[in-house]
C-alpha cells in the first residue's frame, strides 16, 4: 500500500484540485458545498505534500519519480518530487490552504453572485495545480503548458474584482504575459534546437557537450528564459503589471498571486537555469553577475516605489517586486548559502505577504477605508487583524524569531562568503527600507487616535486563517527545521547538479 501511494503520490498532487477544478462548475448555486470542497482538496493536499516530503528527507533526498503514462524519458513527462519539488510543494499547499478558508467567509463581500464566487475557486484551483505540476515536471514543455494555465488562471483572478479597473489591469497582465510566454516558448524551442531534448536531464547533458558550437545559440535561449519568465515573476524592471493587477485583485486573489504564484515562475527559471544550463555556463555568460545586480537594484527601486505608496494594497504591491529581487540575488550568489536564503525567502516571502494581503482586505472590507492614511486606530478596534499583520511586517523586514529573518540571514552569509559587500550592504539596506514602508502602518493603527466608527473584525474562518499564517510565520521564524532542510538539499542539488 506504501509503495503504491509513493509511486502514485506525485501526479495525484497535480491532478487532484484540477479534476475538483473541472466538477465545481456544477455545483455553482451551492456555494457552501463549493468552498467545503475546495477546503478539502487544499487539506488532503497539504497532508499528501507533507507526506512526500517527509519520503524525500527520509530517502536522504533521493527523488521520487513518476512516468507519466509508463513512457520513460527522453519520450515520456516524468514528474520529479525531489527536494526542490517537495520544498515548493509545500509551500504551495500550506499557503493555499489558510487562503481558501480566509475565501470561504470573505469572497461573498468582493465577488458578487454565486456562480462567479465558484468560478473564481475554479480558477484558483487550477492555478493551485498548475503551481504543483511547475514544482515537479521535468519537462520544458510541460513547464510552458503549466504556465500557460498559470497565466490564465491569474489573469481570471485577478478580472473578478468588481472595481472598474479590474478589467484593464487584468487586461495588461494578460498582454503582458502573453508575451513573456513567447520568450519562454522561444527559449524552449532554441534549447530543442541545440540539444534535441525537452526533458531537462538529457538536456542538460547535450548542452554540456555542444554548447561551445553554438555560443550565440544558446546565449540567446538564455536572454529568452531570463525575460519570460521575468515578466512573469514582475523582475524589475519587467514589473509593470504587477502592482494594478496585484491591488485591484479580490484579497485572496492578491494573496495567491503575491504569495505563490509569481514564486511559481521563479521555481521553473531555477530549474532551467540550474538543472539545463548549469552553474558553469551560467559564469561563462556572466548571468549570475547580472543576476545579482537586478537583484540589487529591484531590491532598493521597489523598496522605494513602495515608500511613496499611500493605497496599502498597492503599497504591499511593490514591496514583492523589491521582494523578488532579493531571490533574484541569492540566486546570482552561486554558492549554497545563498541560494538556501532564496529558496528559504520564497516559502517566507508567500506565508508572509500572504499575511498581509489578507490582513489588509480585511481591513478594508470592514472599515471602507483603503489608503494608509485613512487608518488612524484600526488596531485597536481590530487588533487580531492588525496583530497578524504586525508579526508579517516584523517578517518581512527580518527581525528574529520570524521567518523572514531566517533567508535574509542565509542571503546574507552568503554575500559575505562570495566577498560581495555590496550586496550584503543592499540586503541590510532593504531591510531598513522595509521598515520604513511597512512601520508607519503600524503606527498609525495603534499610535493615532481611534474614530467613532463602529469597525469590527472580520469573521471567523477569516480570523482563523489570518492566525494560522502568523502561527507559520513564528514557527518558521524559530524552528524552520524539515523546511529549511529541504531548502539546503535543494540549494547543493542545484550547484553540484550534473
Amino acid at each position: 500500500m506504501t509503495a503504491a501511494i509513493r509511486a502514485n503520490l506525485p501526479v495525484f498532487a497535480v491532478i487532484a484540485p484540477l479534476f475538483v477544478a473541472f466538477v465545481l462548475p456544477t455545483f455553482a448555486r451551492r456555494t457552501r458545498l463549493v468552498e467545503g470542497l475546495v477546503i478539502f482538496v487544499q487539506a488532503v493536499g497539504l497532508w499528501g505534500t507533507a507526506y512526500l516530503a517527509r519520503l524525500v528527507l527520509a530517502q536522504g533526498g533521493l527523488p521520487i519519480i513518476y512516468e507519466v503514462g509508463g513512457w520513460s524519458a527522453p519520450w515520456g513527462i516524468e514528474l520529479v518530487v525531489g527536494n526542490l519539488g517537495a520544498f515548493f510543494l509545500l509551500v504551495v499547499a500550506g499557503v493555499s490552504l489558510p487562503v481558501a478558508i480566509y475565501a470561504s467567509g470573505n469572497l461573498a463581500k468582493e465577488v458578487e453572485g454565486a456562480r462567479r464566487r465558484a468560478w473564481f475557486y475554479v480558477l484558483y484551483l487550477l492555478l493551485g495545480g498548475a503551481l504543483a505540476g511547475m514544482s515537479i515536471t521535468n519537462d520544458l514543455f510541460n513547464v510552458f503548458v503549466l504556465v500557460e494555465v498559470a497565466t490564465l488562471s491569474c489573469c481570471g483572478l485577478v478580472s473578478a474584482s468588481q472595481e472598474p479597473s479590474g478589467a484593464e489591469a487584468a487586461f495588461n497582465y494578460l498582454i503582458l504575459a502573453t508575451l513573456g510566454s513567447g520568450m519562454i516558448l522561444g527559449g524552449i524551442g532554441f534549447l530543442y534546437i541545440v540539444t534535441g531534448h525537452l526533458n531537462m536531464g538529457f538536456a542538460a547533458r547535450a548542452l554540456a557537450t555542444v554548447w561551445q558550437d553554438y555560443p550565440h545559440v544558446v546565449w540567446m535561449a538564455i536572454s529568452f528564459f531570463m525575460v519570460g519568465f521575468g515578466v512573469k515573476a514582475a523582475f524589475f524592471p519587467l514589473h509593470i503589471w504587477l502592482p494594478d493587477a496585484h491591488s485591484v485583485a479580490p484579497s485572496p486573489a492578491s494573496a495567491v498571486l503575491s504569495g505563490l504564484a509569481v514564486k511559481g515562475y521563479i521555481i521553473c527559471l531555477m530549474k532551467v537555469l540550474f538543472h539545463v544550463v548549469g552553474p558553469e555556463l551560467m559564469q561563462v555568460f556572466s548571468l549570475n553577475r547580472l543576476l545579482v545586480l537586478l537583484g540589487m537594484v529591484a531590491i532598493l527601486i521597489g523598496s522605494i516605489l513602495a515608500l511613496g505608496q499611500d493605497e496599502l494594497k498597492r503599497r504591499l504591491a511593490f514591496s514583492t517586486v523589491a521582494q523578488i529581487g532579493y531571490i533574484f540575488l541569492g540566486m546570482g550568489l552561486l554558492n549554497v548559502k545563498g541560494m538556501t536564503g532564496a529558496l528559504f525567502h520564497i516559502a517566507s516571502h508567500g506565508i508572509i505577504k500572504s499575511a498581509l494581503f489578507l490582513a489588509a482586505g480585511a481591513v478594508i472590507t470592514q472599515t471602507g477605508k483603503e489608503r494608509v492614511s485613512e487608518l488612524a486606530g484600526v488596531g485597536k478596534k481590530m487588533p487580531i487583524t492588525m496583530g497578524v499583520f504586525t508579526i508579517a511586517s516584523l517578517g518581512l523586514v527580518g527581525i528574529p524569531l520570524f521567518s523572514g529573518f531566517v533567508g535574509k540571514w542565509y542571503m546574507l552569509l552568503g554575500s559575505l562568503g562570495a566577498g560581495d559587500y555590496l550586496a550584503a550592504a543592499v540586503i541590510v539596506a532593504g531591510s531598513v527600507l522595509c521598515a520604513g514602508y511597512l512601520f508607519p502602518v503600524i503606527r498609525v493603527a495603534y499610535f493615532e487616535p481611534a474614530p467613532a466608527d463602529d469597525w469590527q473584525e472580520p469573521g471567523v474562518r477569516q480570523r482563523l486563517a489570518l492566525i494560522l499564517l502568523a502561527m507559520g510565520i513564528f514557527v518558521l521564524g524559530t524552528i524552520p527545521g524539515p523546511l529549511l532542510e529541504l531548502a539546503l538539499a535543494a540549494a547543493t542539488d542545484f550547484l553540484v547538479f550534473n
